[in-house]
């Protein structure tokens, strides 16, 4: 009989697919038994990245702080999102989640399949015909955003075919709207991949200068294509790659991580992770599962060392 431990949710980054393409990522969601001897964390030969969540997973039970924009096709049982678990609504099938400022509850359906597309949020008039602006904090169906017959046809396409067939389907779908104008360069575009590559640490008076505008007009201009204030963007950008270097790193370690994570010191740090996920990163990396028993949790090791088997 296998172990209650061992069935959770593999999650896979499909970076070939996105390569060379304005796309940020593609990925899919399954439910997974998970193989004697597997690790959490596996590459592939062919480039995709594999993480083994188990069902508790704070990773896979939050929607955390994002700059970019997902279209998420749910081929499994339903989930549901929001502030809190009685504040939850159903996710519709066919989705589109837009930059979120605040994490948000997410529960996942017994059965996982589903597959998702991400892309920079300045691209959003030219993929889904509305202002990244209209999509902040928010999920909706995609059928509010795009023709009927656009939305029939993607249905078809990936409710017919293997769930990897259908991330192609997603793709191809979304590039079809970017590709007319992915080349075209502006101000916008350049300042938010800038604050990405920079990891968020990036004076705005700088940039704004670099432009020839001043703060408040470059600042207006900013929110206006990408959604959330140069200043936020940069912050959430921070916090997702101390989301990552947490992850990297082994529990006893995080004390010294503050200054390359780009933060003053330890309580800055600490303080920031709580304002964007809702719980210092000691709580919130924790299995989110209230009838756990406490005893299966140790704070030794990475986070995804810290479950541990009855």
């Amino acid at each position: 009989m296998s172990d209650p431990f061992d069935l959770g949710v593999l999650y896979t980054d499909h970076p070939a697919l996105a390569a060379g393409t304005p796309l940020a990522s593609m990925w899919t969601y399954e439910s997974h038994l998970r193989e004697a001897g597997r690790r959490s964390v596996e590459s592939a030969a062919d480039g995709r990245r594999e993480y083994w969540l188990h069902r508790s997973d704070p990773l896979l039970n939050t929607m955390l702080p994002g700059t970019h924009i997902s279209i998420v096709v749910n081929l499994g049982d339903r989930w549901a999102a929001g502030r809190s678990l009685p504040a939850s609504s159903l996710v519709p099938r066919l989705a589109v989640a837009g930059p979120f400022t605040r994490a948000q509850f997410l529960r996942v359906g017994r059965r996982v399949l589903a597959a998702g597309t991400v892309f920079p949020s300045v691209l959003a008039p030219d993929v889904l015909g509305v202002p990244a602006s209209a999509l902040v904090d928010q999920i909706v169906p995609i059928q509010d955003l795009w023709p009927r017959a656009n939305v029939e046809q993607l249905d078809a396409a990936i409710s017919s075919r293997t769930l990897a067939d259908g991330l192609v389907a997603l793709r191809d779908a979304v590039l079809r709207k970017i590709e007319p104008v992915a080349q075209v360069q502006t101000l916008e575009r350049a300042a938010a991949r800038l604050l990405v590559a920079r990891g968020g640490r990036l004076a705005i008076d700088r940039v704004a200068a670099h432009y020839g505008l001043s703060r408040q007009r470059f600042a207006r201009r900013f929110q206006e294509s990408a959604g959330l204030s140069p200043k936020l963007f940069g912050r959430i950008v921070r916090f997702q790659g101390l989301v990552y270097t947490l992850l990297s790193r082994d529990v006893s370690q995080w004390a010294s991580v503050a200054p390359e994570a780009g933060f003053f010191d330890q309580a800055h740090m600490i303080n920031e992770f709580r304002s964007l996920a809702g719980a210092p990163p000691t709580v919130f990396f924790q299995p989110h599962d209230l009838s756990m028993d406490p005893g299966l949790v140790t704070l030794r090791g990475r986070p995804s060392e810290w479950l541990r088997h009855a």
